[in-house]
């Protein structure tokens, strides 16, 4: 009886860090892709593509499946903005869990 309790927790200990490597994956894909969009010859498609590349090479194609860039003037600035929206994964590295929002942001100059 204690086996069991000791390989449940174990699981869900490896489950949570897969959750947060995935959060933390996803989260430094939207900020290269925003800085990638930020530069000078660059435009928010660009960032969006460059997002969703990394996404799919570093985790699962599922997790890159709703990826949006804009773009907002802030005072005298121009802010990229990319947002990842995808669900956390519950069980293994597919996207099936509750949902997950990360964004990324760069300042484009020129």
């Amino acid at each position: 009886m204690i086996s069991t309790l000791l390989v449940l927790i174990a699981m869900t200990l490896i489950q949570l860090a897969l959750v947060l490597h995935v959060r933390n994956t996803l989260i430094d894909a939207a900020s290269n892709g925003a800085h990638y969009g930020a530069l000078a010859n660059r435009s928010t498609a660009d960032a969006q593509d460059r997002t969703r590349l990394l996404i799919t090479e570093s985790l699962h194609a599922g997790f890159a499946g709703n990826v949006s860039a804009r773009s907002a003037t802030i005072g005298e600035s121009r802010v990229i903005t990319v947002s990842v929206e995808t669900q956390v994964p519950l069980i293994g590295l597919l996207p099936n869990g509750w949902g997950l929002h990360v964004q990324g942001e760069a300042v484009k100059y020129g």
